[in-house]
């Protein structure tokens, strides 16, 4: 399973061959690797920097020798960012922005800009287009939201 930062999961274990079904919930690493409480419930760290691997082990009571393990995969949030951040242009001119998706492997965004009438227009590729004439300075945002 995959989690990304501040994500839960409920876990649940079934001991076999013993009337008794506690057990004792783990998790490795110990340290920064997120909380399970003693009902199962696992919490993942509020941030995940980089992609890590957490092993949740539920270990029987009636039989300290016998435990069970579930895997989860932390991976950082999707982040954009486009470039060049700001830019300077007259009537009719144009821009070509790029987007730099990361910790994804899709790497396509949908462009949107900001107001959304007679600021121009935006193509699926990045290329901003002023409108033709401006009469008075303004602020345009481009926006790149990834598709993942």
């Amino acid at each position: 399973m995959t989690l990304n930062g501040g994500g839960t999961q409920q876990f649940t274990a079934t001991v076999a061959n013993s009337s008794n079904q506690a057990v004792t919930w783990t998790i490795s690493p110990a340290t920064g690797a997120g909380t399970i409480s003693a009902t199962g419930l696992y919490t993942a760290p509020a941030t995940v920097a980089t992609q890590q691997t957490v092993t949740i082990t539920a270990t029987s009571l009636a039989d300290g020798t016998k435990s069970g393990t579930a895997v989860v995969t932390l991976t950082p949030p999707v982040s954009v960012t486009v470039t060049p951040p700001t830019v300077t242009l007259n009537g009719g001119g144009t821009q070509q922005f790029t987007a730099t998706v990361a910790n994804t492997s899709n790497q396509a965004v949908t462009w949107t800009i900001s107001p959304a009438t007679g600021a121009g227009t935006i193509g699926t590729s990045g290329l901003y287009t002023a409108p033709a004439t401006v009469a008075t300075q303004q602020t345009v945002t481009i926006t790149a939201t990834s598709q993942a």
